[in-house]
């Protein structure tokens, strides 16, 4: 299937114009260039560039951009994933992820990957094709208006990266004068969030449930639902809906006072659970006109030395073939470097890349949120050791996605790699190899993530597409909200069930609205690990102060050819001890545009964010 690519002919000359003259306030219009709005809107091959440019700005992506030190695994600043400490702190300089986990991001160093312009920048672009497309002089009305629906979601998708991280933001639904002083204040978490509820409804009017292979990428009427049902699913959640009893777990990360609207909102509402549920079946019901399902071929679990296309689990299959029916929305655009080498290329994967990477090392924190296959939890044992690492791992008997996502000592990975030797060597016969060592050292830590990381044919990197939106996401959130509203029966317990069955994972039959929570909340964890949604998760749910400050783990194995036959001695080793002060909870704007004063109230409130 051809690949619709976010660089199409024409965008070299807009993107000098969309940049040219970029003034220090974002939310200007940049003055200069060339090139005009006139002339970029006047054919339909030109407009294609503004457009595409658009997708480039307004379509996120976790996969490394085409930079020299770009290595953005949301993962890095969760539970989800450790790199070592401090050796390899500079690993995530370009997100601060070593300031972050430390407790010691500052407002002008923050994790919100391109910083706070950068959104603005994409609105800006949106806004620009909403009000210009128009002029187009030789393209029919039905293809302006599905440009229309484009640029709607686009400048919804942007509005909703700000919200996620700051809070209440200054709503842009037009490309601003830059010639005047511009002032646009935080608006109330209320008003963002109906923004782009009204802009993702706009939106879906407009677009078409599916377009053809040469287009795929594009944003459908179904991806504008989902956009909803995702703000609205966030919007509901305890860190902007904040029920009674978490009060408290807010303290820190709240003014106390009136301005407190721009951060949740006044009052707590179960009624918004209910819309967000809605939201979530209206993306349910929509799939199957836009040809989406969630993929089932009935095939829980991924064949034992086989790295072919049939041998793949249907859930290592969701993120390994490409433009599958699960897939609502993907940023098509590959993770392949065309510079030469980049220190991200592959995300910073040891198993993938070889002497040179990282490792992408999993905390034993993290691995207990699998499940064993009965469906029973467990925990491992600080002081736990062992003399076969591989028949342990095996013995456990866990979900059969963590197999799908988590490599460990001794798995067969492919034909290339054959049996993984992530251990500490013996000094003799096994010596440590590269994926046991690394600039830091031998460490022989023997868990790492592949999710996104060729395994099957011929280490081919080219069927990854980055999954801004999946249904499989959307079968969750309708049963989180539903359980919020009305508790677990019905279909709150059907749709969780029908992730968990495909998963091959036995069925959930929960009647108390605590533990249902509890099961959805670690459902999500494991059916999205790896996909950028963990953080943003804990945040909502107001658990990221408990589960972010927390002492990491780590299982460290060693070579012990004692016996005659190698086996793998295993331990659990110490990581670090990450800190996640409450301010967390909304990232700070940066220096320059507090000082502008626009944010706030222009007297004696500035608009930042609490705790900085």
């Amino acid at each position: 299937m051809k690949e619709y690519k976010y660089i199409l002919p024409g965008i070299a000359f807009f993107f000098i114009l969309s940049i040219a003259g970029c003034s220090k306030n974002y939310l200007e219009k940049p003055l200069g260039g060339t090139f005009t709005v006139d002339t970029v809107f006047h054919t339909k091959l030109n407009a294609d560039g503004a457009i595409a440019q658009m997708y480039n700005l307004c379509v996120p992506t976790w996969f490394p951009r085409d930079v020299a030190n770009d290595m953005p695994r949301p993962d890095m600043v969760t539970d989800e994933l450790y790199f070592i400490h401090p050796a390899y702190d500079w690993v995530g300089l370009t997100w601060n992820q070593a300031s972050y986990t430390t407790g010691n991001m500052t407002t002008d160093a923050t994790i919100d990957r391109g910083g706070f312009g950068s959104h603005y920048t994409a609105i800006r672009q949106a806004n620009l094709v909403l009000k210009h497309i128009d002029e187009v002089t030789d393209a029919d009305n039905n293809w302006k208006q599905q440009v229309k629906g484009q640029a709607l979601f686009c400048r919804a998708m942007q509005h909703f990266e700000l919200f996620r991280q700051y809070g209440g933001i200054p709503i842009v639904s037009q490309p601003l004068d830059g010639t005047a002083t511009i002032k646009v204040r935080r608006s109330s978490v209320a008003s963002t969030v109906d923004s782009i509820v009204t802009w993702c409804n706009s939106a879906a009017v407009l677009l078409p449930p599916t377009w053809d292979a040469a287009n795929y990428g594009r944003v459908t009427s179904l991806a504008a639902k989902a956009l909803k049902a995702r703000v609205l699913l966030y919007a509901a959640s305890p860190l902007y809906n904040t029920p009674p009893a978490n009060q408290g777990d807010v303290q820190g990360a709240r003014y106390g006072g009136a301005h407190d609207t721009v951060l949740a909102y006044p009052n707590y509402d179960k009624e918004r659970w209910n819309t967000a549920a809605k939201a979530a079946k209206d993306v349910i019901d929509a799939a199957s006109a836009s040809g989406v399902a969630i993929y089932n071929t009935g095939k829980p679990e991924t064949t034992p030395h086989d790295d072919s296309y049939a041998g793949l689990g249907d859930y290592e299959a969701v993120s390994n073939v490409y433009a599958n029916s699960e897939l609502i929305l993907v940023n098509t655009t590959n993770m392949s470097a065309t510079n030469g080498f980049l220190w991200g290329n592959w995300i910073t994967s040891k198993v993938r890349e070889g002497q040179w990477a990282i490792k992408n090392n999993v905390p034993v924190e993290f691995l207990q949120q699998y499940q064993k296959r009965d469906g029973s939890q467990w925990t491992l044992p600080l002081n736990s050791t062992g003399d076969d690492f591989p028949a342990w791992i095996q013995g456990l008997n866990l979900d059969p996605r963590f197999y799908q996502t988590i490599l460990y000592d001794g798995l067969w990975y492919n034909s290339t790699r054959g049996v993984l030797s992530y251990y500490i060597g013996d000094g003799g016969k096994y010596p440590t190899t590269d994926f046991g060592k690394s600039d830091a050292g031998e460490d022989g830590y023997a868990l790492e993530t592949y999710k996104f990381i060729a395994r099957i044919d011929n280490f081919d990197d080219k069927h990854f597409a980055w999954p801004v939106f999946r249904l499989a996401e959307f079968y969750l959130s309708y049963a989180e909200a539903l359980n919020e509203y009305q508790g677990p029966s019905g279909d709150a317990t059907t749709y969780i069930n029908q992730i968990r069955q495909r998963a091959g994972m036995p069925p959930v039959n929960i009647s108390s609205p605590d533990d249902f929570r509890n099961a959805i909340q670690n459902e999500r964890t494991i059916e999205l690990a790896y996909e950028g949604h963990r953080l943003n998760d804990l945040q909502r749910w107001l658990k990221a102060s408990s589960a972010l400050n927390t002492s990491l783990h780590g299982i460290q194995t060693k070579a012990n050819a004692s016996s005659g036959t190698l086996k793998r001695n295993w331990k659990v080793v110490s990581f670090m001890t990450r800190v996640w002060p409450k301010k967390y909870y909304y990232l700070p704007f940066p220096t320059a545009e507090v000082s502008d004063n626009y944010l706030g109230d222009g007297n004696s409130w500035n608009g930042q964010n609490p705790g900085w």
